[in-house]
């Protein structure tokens, strides 16, 4: 595999050249095969011992055979992080060559990425953009790593950049809409053993979720805690829940947040959680009872900017 003009960064070659230092353990100033398979162990790079050694020996173009000098460290490094995918894709469509022109990046994006009326102004501008290597530049051509750029940038994804912004019409009936939820939010890992940790709702918020689920049962002092119950995961207080929903809600995006609470309180306890949830959230918490107007229509996410509302599964309701 080609390795094109050898673009990186800065920040990359310092890193390399630390990596180097560190894995020539005899300190020759090279890396033998064996010295380049304990790095990549190190690194958890798990690749065929075959393939390791194929790079290995294309990178080993200098007299000194049988090991690695730093350029050719660079050149082992540019091999292993070339994604197969996008090497296989610029070859198709350069009739074999190590870069894309603009007449061939154009045919790949209205192609593959499904872009309609793609003009040669516009493929030099990507080229310009994304591709490092200044001779590239020059001859008007994207290499691998341009391609490599473009496609990991907001610009070559898949997902419609104008959808960044609300497209859709937000005034039909809160039920009209998929709404994009998490499980279990309070928690890191699995639901037996692992962490609760109040920072996952500001997390998931800031995502873009707008339900998040909270499960409460009575804790020590009077004070309600979130935890997965029956489990030994841990458990934090329902007040700091709220806090931090309070802070995080609408970072994101305006349209409302759903509390999906999961009941286990006595009612004491559910008292202070209801305390909790008017002091803290104040004029944010919707408290009109949201039920269907006399037409049969829910609140639109229009109507309900702003507003947290609050969706209740009560431990009595599930065992009747």
């Amino acid at each position: 595999m080609s390795s094109g003009c050898l673009s990186l960064t800065q920040r990359v070659i310092t890193w390399l050249k630390q990596t180097f230092t560190e894995a020539d353990k005899n300190g020759d100033c090279s890396l033998s095969i064996g010295e380049v398979m304990q790095l990549l162990h190190k690194l958890n790079v798990n690749l065929p011992r075959q393939k390791v050694k194929q790079m290995f020996k294309e990178a080993d173009t200098d007299d000194n055979q049988g090991a690695l000098g730093f350029e050719e460290f660079c050149s082992f490094y540019k091999m292993m992080s070339t994604r197969r995918d996008l090497y296989l894709l610029m070859l198709a469509y350069s009739n074999h060559k190590d870069h894309l022109d603009a007449d061939d990046l154009a045919r790949f994006l209205e192609t593959e990425q499904k872009m309609t009326k793609v003009t040669k102004e516009h493929c030099l501008e990507i080229i310009n953009k994304f591709e490092p290597c200044s001779e590239n530049q020059k001859e008007g051509v994207l290499g691998i790593d341009g391609i490599t750029n473009y496609m990991r940038s907001p610009a070559g994804d898949i997902f419609n950049p104008e959808h960044y912004n609300v497209s859709q019409d937000m005034n039909q009936p809160l039920c009209n809409y998929f709404i994009a939820s998490s499980h279990n939010t309070y928690l890191m890992g699995d639901q037996l053993m692992s962490q609760s940790r109040v920072d996952m709702y500001a997390w998931v918020l800031q995502a873009g979720c707008r339900c998040v689920e909270v499960d409460c049962w009575d804790g020590q002092d009077g004070e309600p805690i979130v935890h997965h119950g029956y489990t030994l995961t841990s458990k934090i207080l329902f007040k700091d829940v709220i806090e931090t929903i309070n802070k995080y809600a609408f970072i994101k995006s305006d349209y409302p947040v759903i509390l999906s609470i999961e009941n286990h309180c006595s009612v004491p306890q559910q008292k202070k959680m209801a305390q909790y949830l008017t002091e803290i959230l104040g004029d944010k918490l919707e408290l009109s009872n949201i039920k269907a107007d006399e037409s049969g229509r829910l609140p639109s996410p229009a109507i309900l900017k702003g507003k947290i509302l609050v969706k209740v599964e009560s431990e009595l309701k599930r065992k009747a």
